[in-house]
C-alpha cells in the first residue's frame, strides 16, 4: 500500500487486519495483581474519574509505576501521547517539529527505555530503537504506564524502564460504547509557506460492543488527522570552531548560520481494534491489532549566509560587548538560498493473539504470539538557488545585486533578525544554481527503513494460594523475539544539465514568498518537485549508508509470586529472575559479523502496607538496554593489517607476525574495524528504589521516591580492543593462528568503556481540594517534581547522556463540576542533552536550554435532553510560545562557562475546538 491509497482502502485494511481496538493488556507485560483488584465494569468519565483510575493501577502494582487514564474514549486530552506521560513524575518529552515525540525516564534519554503496545515489544520508525511517540493517536490509547522497576515477567525493559502504551478492552463494558469526536486545528504561526496550510483536523470514531451473554466483545477504533505544523528556524552555529573573537573578547558568528521557516502537514489515518473471547473463567482469548498509515511532509525555506573569511566575507561592524556582540555587520556575502523538500512515509502494522487456558483450579498455561512491522521511506531533497552562478567564489562576485551587506541582530535568547541589502524574495534576480561553484545544485537523500519485529511467549503459571507460607504463586516462561532492522540512505548529487545556461537556470513554479516573522528575510517561494523528472537536473548517486541488524532473543524466567502478612501489616510483591541469551549479525555490503552473549537479570520488587492505604515500596533490579541499530551496524569492513600480520601467499589469510609491527597494548592488531561495533554490549544498570505512598481518597494521594542506578558499559566513541574469536579464525593460520593476540580486532568508534551513577527522588501530590474544603467541589490539583543527579566522565571530561534533566516538574489545576470542564497544565525540565537527526540519519547530542510550557483546556459536557453526551472543548497549547533552544560552548571551556544559543525554532502556539458525541 502506497501513501496515494484512498482513506476507504486504508481503513477496509486496517479492520481487515482482524478486528481490533484497544485491547489494554495481553497479560504479560502488566501486574496480574493490578487487575485483580480493579472492578470489572468501566462506568465512569471525567478528569477525577480517571485519576482514580489511576491510582487505583498504582496502588495494586507490586512494582513502582506511574500510569495516565483517558477521561474517557478518545479523550487523552493532549495532541501526542507523549505531552500526557511527560506530565508523570520522572517523565520529560523532548519536541520535535513542535510534537512531543520522545520520552526520557528518570534522566535516561529514548535509548534507554523501551516501549510496549498491549505488553509486547514493537518495531520503530526511526533508525534506532527509541519510538516515536506521535505515530500512536492519544485517541486511541486508554492508558499509558511507565514501569520504574521491573519483574521478570515484563516483556523487556530497559535501564530507564518502560513505557507500555493499552488500549480498551471490551468485556470491560457491559453496554454498547459509541464514540464520535471532531478537531479543528489552528496555529497561530500563521501560513510560513504559501503552499502550506496553518490550519487541519482530526476525526475520530471507537465502538465497542458485547453479546448478551458478556462473553464475546468486539471493538474498533479510527481515527484521521492533518495537522499543521509552521515554525522560524534558526541557527546561528556558535560552537568554539565557527566563531571569532574581537580584540575585547566579545565572541561573534564566523561561519555559515542557517535561517528559514518550516511547513510540514502531518497527515495519519490509524485503526486499532481487538476481538475478546471469554466463555468462563478457564479460557480467555484476546486478538488485537493496530496499523497506522501517516505522511510528515512539508518544507524548509531559507538561506545559509557564508560570513566567514573563506567566503570573501568580513566583519565591517558590530555593537556591543560581553559575551556575544549585540549586532554584526558583514560585507559582501552571497547567500545560498535552500529549498529542502523534506518528509516521510510510513506504514506501521502490530498484531497479536493471547490464548490463556486453565488445566485446573491451580494451573493455567499462557500463549502468546505477535508481529509488528513498519515500511517507512523519507526524503531530504535540497534545491539550490542564488543571485548568480558561484556567487560566492568567481567573476562575477563584485557585481551590483550578486553580493551585499547582512546585519545581524543577536539578543541573548537567539531569537535573531536579519537586515539584507540584497531583497531574496524578489523572483526576477533569483536564479537555479550552484551559488558555491562546488559542482553540485542541490542533493538528494531518500532513507529507507524496514523493521520487523516477531514474538512467541509460551508460560505457566501455577497458583500456590499461599500454601507454603508466603509463597502464593509461582510463574515460569520463555519469550523468543526475532528482529531485523535494515536501513539504506539512497544518497545523490545533484549535477547541472543541458537546461542550464553558464551555469543558471529559471526558477521553476514560483508560489510566492516565505513569511519569515521576526527574522525579517524573506525569500522567493517555488516549487522543486518537477527539477527530478523534467531533465533540469541530473542525478548522480553518492556512496550513501547501507545496513543490517539482526536480533534473536530468548529470554527464559521465573517469578515467585509473594502474599503474606508481618504482624497486621499486609505484604505483597514477587522475586524472579531472567536469563537472556542474545544472538546479534550486522551486516554491510562488505560482508557480516556475528556475536552472542547471555545477561542474567534477578529482580525483586515488595509492597508493605504498614498503615491504613501507607505502602513502602522496595525494588532492586538488574537490568540491560541493547545498543543502538545505527552503533550496532557494520560500519565497515573487517580490515586486515598487512604490515603487521602479512598474508604471504596471497590466499587472503593472515599466516605471519612481524613482531616489530604486532603490539596490541599500542593498538597494532592484525584486524581493525571502524564504523559501528557489532561486537557491542548492552548498559548495564543495578538498580534500587523506595517509595512511600499515601493514598487519602480515590482521586487523592502524596508519593515519594529515591531512586540511584549504577550504569555499566556506557558507549562512547573511542578505541577499544575486542576478541574477534570465531568471527576472525577463519583468517588465520600457520604463526598467526599460534600467535597470542593475533584474534584481537582494535575497534575505533562505538565501545563499552565507561559507567554511571543516576541518583535522585521524586515527589507527587494529587489532591482534589474539596477532601480539605467542602466548599471546593469540583477543583484539584496534580503536582510531581524530580531531582536527579548524573555521575558520567570519561578520560577526566563530563559526558552528558542524552535526555538528562536535572529537575523536572509538572502541575495541573483543573475544575470538573456539572458538566463542566477545565484544566491548566504545566510542565517544566532544565536544560538537557537533545537528540537532533542529522543530515545523515545519524543523531547529534545538542544541549537544550530549559522549558516550561503552559497548556490549558476547557469545556462542558451536556447531561440531560435531546443534546446529552454532545460536549464541545476548546484546548490551547503551549501558550507561553516557548521555543526549542539548545546553545554551544563558545571557547571550548565546557557549558558552565562562556556560551550563547544556536538553535532557535519557535513553534508558536496551536489552537483545538472539538466536537464529540458519545452513544
Amino acid at each position: 500500500m502506497t501513501k496515494s491509497s484512498t482513506l476507504e482502502h486504508k481503513l477496509l485494511l486496517g479492520v481487515a487486519s482482524l478486528a481490533m481496538l484497544m485491547s489494554a493488556s495481553p497479560a504479560f507485560a502488566q501486574d496480574t495483581d493490578i487487575l485483580d483488584d480493579e472492578e470489572d465494569v468501566v462506568v465512569s468519565t471525567g478528569i477525577k474519574s480517571s485519576i482514580e483510575e489511576s491510582l487505583s493501577l498504582k496502588r495494586n502494582s507490586s512494582s513502582i509505576v506511574e500510569a495516565i487514564t483517558a477521561e474517557d474514549i478518545g479523550k487523552l486530552p493532549d495532541v501526542s501521547i507523549a505531552d500526557s506521560l511527560a506530565r508523570l513524575p520522572g517523565v520529560t518529552a523532548q519536541r520535535v517539529r513542535g510534537r512531543a515525540q520522545q520520552i526520557s525516564i528518570r534522566g535516561l534519554g529514548p535509548d534507554f527505555s523501551i516501549a510496549l503496545l498491549n505488553g509486547r515489544e514493537v518495531v520503530s520508525a526511526g533508525n534506532n530503537r527509541g519510538i516515536e511517540f506521535d505515530v500512536f493517536p492519544s485517541e486511541l490509547i486508554a492508558q499509558g504506564v511507565v514501569y520504574k522497576t521491573p519483574d521478570a515477567r515484563l516483556a523487556t525493559t530497559g535501564v530507564a524502564g518502560a513505557v507500555d502504551l493499552r488500549t480498551v478492552r471490551p468485556l470491560d463494558y457491559t453496554s454498547r460504547q459509541v464514540n464520535v469526536s471532531g478537531k479543528y486545528v489552528l496555529n497561530d504561526n500563521g501560513q510560513l509557506n504559501p503552499d502550506f496550510a496553518d490550519d487541519g483536523y482530526r476525526l475520530f470514531g471507537s465502538y465497542i460492543d458485547q453479546n448478551a451473554a458478556g462473553t464475546l466483545g468486539w471493538a474498533i477504533g479510527i481515527t484521521d488527522q492533518s495537522n499543521p505544523t509552521q515554525y522560524i528556524s534558526r541557527e546561528l552555529k556558535t560552537n568554539q570552531f565557527q566563531t571569532a573573537q574581537l580584540a575585547d573578547g566579545t565572541y561573534y558568528a564566523a561561519d555559515n548560520p542557517r535561517s528559514g521557516v518550516v511547513s510540514r502537514n502531518f497527515e495519519r489515518t490509524s485503526v486499532a481494534g481487538t476481538l475478546e473471547f471469554e466463555p468462563d473463567e478457564t479460557f480467555a482469548l484476546v486478538v488485537d491489532g493496530f496499523y497506522s498509515d501517516f505522511s510528515d511532509s512539508g518544507i524548509f525555506r531559507g538561506v545559509e549566509t557564508p560570513i566567514a573569511g573563506w567566503s570573501g566575507a568580513s566583519l565591517v561592524g558590530s555593537t556591543g560587548s560581553g559575551t556575544f556582540v549585540d549586532t554584526a555587520v558583514y560585507d559582501p556575502v552571497g547567500a545560498i538560498l535552500r529549498t529542502d523538500t523534506e518528509g516521510a512515509t510510513a506504514e506501521i502494522y502490530s498484531l497479536g493473539a493471547n490464548l490463556s487456558v486453565s488445566l485446573s483450579e491451580r494451573l493455567r498455561f499462557t500463549t502468546d504470539v505477535a508481529t509488528s512491522r513498519v515500511d517507512k521511506n523519507d526524503i531530504d531533497y535540497e534545491s539550490y538557488a542564488g543571485t548568480a552562478f558561484q556567487a560566492l567564489f568567481g567573476p562575477r562576485n563584485n557585481d551590483p545585486g550578486i553580493r551585499g551587506a547582512l546585519a545581524y541582530t543577536t539578543p541573548s535568547s537567539g531569537e535573531y533578525t536579519i537586515n539584507s541589502e540584497i531583497d531574496y524574495s524578489n523572483p526576477n534576480s533569483i536564479v537555479l544554481t550552484d551559488p558555491g561553484g562546488w559542482g553540485q545544485a542541490g542533493f538528494i537523500k531518500e532513507p529507507q527503513i524496514d523493521d520487523e519485529l516477531n514474538q512467541l511467549r509460551l508460560e505457566a503459571e501455577y497458583d500456590l494460594d499461599r500454601k507454603f507460607g508466603f509463597i502464593d504463586g509461582i510463574v515460569a516462561g520463555v519469550l523468543v523475539t526475532d528482529r531485523e532492522k535494515n536501513f539504506d540512505s539512497n544518497e545523490a548529487f545533484l549535477r547541472v544539465t543541458g537546461r542550464f545556461t553558464n551555469g543558471e537556470a529559471p526558477l521553476p513554479n514560483v508560489v510566492g514568498a516565505t513569511d519569515t516573522g521576526s527574522l525579517n528575510l524573506p525569500i522567493v517561494a517555488y516549487d522543486p518537485s518537477s527539477l527530478l523528472t523534467d531533465g533540469t537536473y541530473f542525478v548522480d548517486p553518492a556512496a550513501g549508508v547501507q545496513w543490517t541488524v539482526q536480533e534473536s532473543i530468548t529470554t527464559a524466567y521465573a517469578l515467585m509470586e509473594i502474599e503474606t502478612d508481618l504482624g497486621a501489616m499486609p505484604l505483597r510483591g514477587n522475586i524472579g529472575v531472567q536469563n537472556v541469551d542474545v544472538e546479534q549479525t550486522s551486516s554491510t555490503a562488505a560482508g557480516a559479523l556475528s556475536d552472542s552473549y547471555s545477561d542474567f537479570l534477578p529482580s525483586a520488587n515488595f509492597s508493605l502496607e504498614f498503615s491504613d492505604q501507607t505502602f513502602l515500596r522496595l525494588g532492586a533490579a538488574r537490568s540491560v538496554t541493547r545498543p543502538r541499530m545505527d552503533q550496532l551496524r557494520s560500519g565497515a569492513a573487517l580490515a586486515q593489517n598487512n604490515t603487521a600480520c602479512p598474508d604471504t601467499n596471497g590466499d587472503g589469510v593472515i599466516d605471519a607476525v612481524v613482531p616489530q609491527f604486532f603490539n596490541p597494548s599500542q593498538n597494532q592488531t592484525c584486524f581493525t574495524f571502524s564504523g559501528g561495533n557489532p561486537f557491542l554490549r548492552p548498559f548495564e544498570s543495578t538498580a534500587f528504589d523506595v517509595a512511600v505512598e499515601k493514598y487519602f481518597s480515590e482521586a487523592g494521594a502524596i508519593t515519594f521516591a529515591l531512586f540511584t542506578k549504577d550504569v555499566a558499559d556506557y558507549v562512547v566513541n573511542d578505541f577499544e580492543l575486542i576478541d574477534g574469536g570465531a568471527a576472525v579464525a577463519p583468517f588465520l593460520s600457520g604463526t598467526a593462528a599460534t600467535t597470542a593476540g593475533t584474534s584481537l580486532i582494535g575497534v575505533s568508534g562505538p565501545v563499552n568503556v565507561e559507567s554511571a551513577t543516576l541518583q535522585g527522588f521524586e515527589a507527587a501530590l494529587r489532591l482534589p481540594l474539596d477532601d480539605i474544603f467542602a466548599p471546593l467541589q469540583g477543583f484539584g490539583i496534580n503536582a510531581a517534581y524530580t531531582y536527579t543527579d548524573n555521575e558520567l566522565e570519561f578520560q577526566g571530561q563530563e559526558i552528558p547522556i542524552p535526555g538528562y534533566s536535572k529537575e523536572t516538574f509538572s502541575g495541573e489545576v483543573y475544575y470538573e463540576q456539572s458538566g463542566w470542564r477545565a484544566r491548566v497544565n504545566t510542565r517544566y525540565r532544565s536544560g538537557f542533552l537533545a537528540e537532533i537527526q542529522e543530515f545523515d540519519g545519524s543523531l547529534n547530542g545538542q544541549q537544550a536550554l530549559s522549558e516550561f510550557i503552559v497548556d490549558a483546556q476547557i469545556g462542558y459536557e451536556f447531561q440531560e435532553g435531546a443534546l446529552e453526551g454532545f460536549s464541545i472543548n476548546l484546548e490551547g497549547y503551549n501558550l507561553t510560545d516557548e521555543p526549542f533552544r539548545t546553545e554551544n560552548d563558545l571557547d571550548g571551556g565546557g557549558l558552565g562557562t562562556d556560551t550563547f544559543v544556536s538553535r532557535h525554532e519557535d513553534y508558536g502556539r496551536t489552537f483545538n475546538i472539538t466536537v464529540a458525541k458519545k452513544f
